[in-house]
C-alpha cells in the first residue's frame, strides 16, 4: 500500500511538474501584490493614527503634502514622543484621541502583514528547490522505466526536462528575489513604525 502510494505520488509529480512551478508562482505573485496593497493600506492607516492623535495641538506637525508617507508618520512619531517626554501633562489628550482609532483592527494587519512578508521570503528559496526536485524526478523516471537498458530517447527527454525546470526554477528564483529586496526595506520600516505608535500607545495608557 505504500509503496503503491509512492508510486502514485511520484508519477503525479514527474508529469506535473511543471504545473506544480507554476501554481508556486502564482501563489508567489498573489504573495507580491498582497504585501504591497496591505503595506500600502497599512501605511495610510498610520498616517490617519498619527492626525487623530495630533488633534487639538496647534504646534503640531504642519500637514505638507509634498511629504512621503513615511515622513508624514516619522515627524508625527518625533512630535508625540517629544511632547510626551517634556509635557507629561499632554498624555489624557492624547488618550482621548486615541480612542478613536480602531487599534484591533490596525494591529490585525499589522500581523497579517508580517506573516505574508515572511511566507513571500520563503517562497522565494522554494523555486530552485522545485528545479532540483524536476531534475531528480526526469532522471528517476528513466531510471525506473529503463529495465536495466539504456535508454537514449528517455534520457535525451529526461535530460531536457532536468534542464528545463532548472532554468525556470533559477529564473523565479532571481526575479523574486529581486522583488522581495525592493519590498523588504519597505517593509520593515512600516512594521517599526507600527511598533513605534504601538509603544506609545502603551506609554498614554500606562498613565
Amino acid at each position: 500500500m505504500d509503496s503503491s502510494l509512492f508510486q502514485s505520488l511520484f508519477t503525479f509529480m514527474n508529469n506535473h511538474i511543471f504545473t506544480i512551478i507554476y501554481l508556486f508562482v502564482a501563489l508567489e505573485i498573489y504573495l507580491v501584490i498582497s504585501v504591497f496593497w496591505m503595506m500600502k493600506k497599512h501605511e495610510m492607516t498610520l498616517v490617519d493614527a498619527m492626525d487623530n492623535l495630533m488633534k487639538g495641538f496647534e504646534d503640531a506637525p504642519d500637514k505638507d503634502s509634498t511629504l512621503y508617507s513615511h515622513e508624514k508618520i516619522q515627524n508625527s512619531l518625533q512630535f508625540v514622543m517629544n511632547k510626551i517626554a517634556h509635557e507629561p501633562e499632554t498624555k489624557g489628550l492624547f488618550s482621548k484621541n486615541a480612542r478613536r482609532v480602531n487599534e484591533k483592527a490596525m494591529f490585525a494587519r499589522h500581523y497579517k502583514l508580517e506573516i505574508f512578508a515572511s511566507v513571500m521570503g520563503t517562497m522565494v528559496q522554494v523555486f530552485p528547490l522545485l528545479g532540483i526536485l524536476g531534475t531528480i524526478l526526469a532522471i528517476a523516471q528513466t531510471a525506473f522505466s529503463g529495465a536495466g537498458q539504456i535508454d537514449v530517447a528517455g534520457l535525451s527527454n529526461a535530460f531536457v526536462i532536468a534542464m528545463d525546470t532548472t532554468i525556470l526554477g533559477i529564473t523565479f528564483a532571481i526575479i523574486f528575489m529581486v522583488i522581495e529586496s525592493s519590498f523588504q526595506p519597505k517593509i520593515d520600516r512600516v512594521i517599526t513604525e507600527s511598533e513605534e505608535y504601538r509603544k506609545i500607545l502603551s506609554n498614554i495608557y500606562l498613565s
